[in-house]
């Protein structure tokens, strides 16, 4: 009897241990040093309607990302375009405000290698007309005319701006269908940019 319960323990062991179909740590396998610039290791992924936010691993600190609907997996390692950090900022979807959150053009994954300095907007887009501008929770939404004579609307940090005045701003990530609930609009196309000048 002893043998048998004996042999029976070592057999589920066995079981237990063995295998080499075990699932590795997939937050241990990239280190820091590979996770610089615009490379993160994903942590995990909300999606929302009209966009996805991701937390990665990047330059050795959780960052949360925002950017267009995209599948991502734990563990994978993922790079982006173009960004603009945004801070305190309130997402209505999922009733939370992230300390900071940093809104990219593009989420790029596998051997894909995001643009070394790929310009989200044409360089006639750099600056334009004011044409009307509303706040709502801390940000400036700017409606304007480029020099192109296109009217693009651009989401900044609070910002005093007039009607007429003209600005200028460097990078940013656009974002299509994006929902503001705070002032019951949807962008068809909206560009999220550090700063205006």
């Amino acid at each position: 009897m002893k043998n048998s319960v004996v042999c029976a323990i070592g057999i589920l062991l066995l079981a237990a241990c063995g295998g080499e179909n075990m699932p590795a740590d997939k937050s241990a396998t990239v280190s820091d040093a590979d996770l610089s610039g615009n490379r993160g290791q994903v942590l995990s992924s909300i999606q929302v309607p009209g966009y996805t936010y991701i937390e990665v691993r990047n330059n050795g600190r959780n960052v949360w990302l925002a950017g267009n609907p995209v599948e991502v997996a734990e563990g994978e390692v993922i790079s982006w375009g173009q960004s603009a950090v945004m801070r305190n900022f309130k997402s209505s979807a999922l009733d939370r405000t992230f300390e900071e959150v940093v809104f990219v053009s593009a989420i790029y994954q596998g051997t894909d290698a995001a643009p070394a300095a790929a310009s989200v907007a044409p360089r006639e887009q750099s600056n334009g007309i004011v044409r009307s501008t509303e706040n709502a929770a801390g940000y400036t939404y700017i409606e304007l005319e480029t020099d192109a004579g296109a009217v693009v609307w651009l989401a900044a940090r609070e910002t005093e701006l007039v009607v007429g005045q003209r600005i200028a701003w460097q990078g940013g990530s656009k974002m299509v269908n994006f929902s503001s609930p705070t002032l019951g609009k949807t962008f068809p196309e909206i560009l999220f940019v550090s700063s205006v000048k």
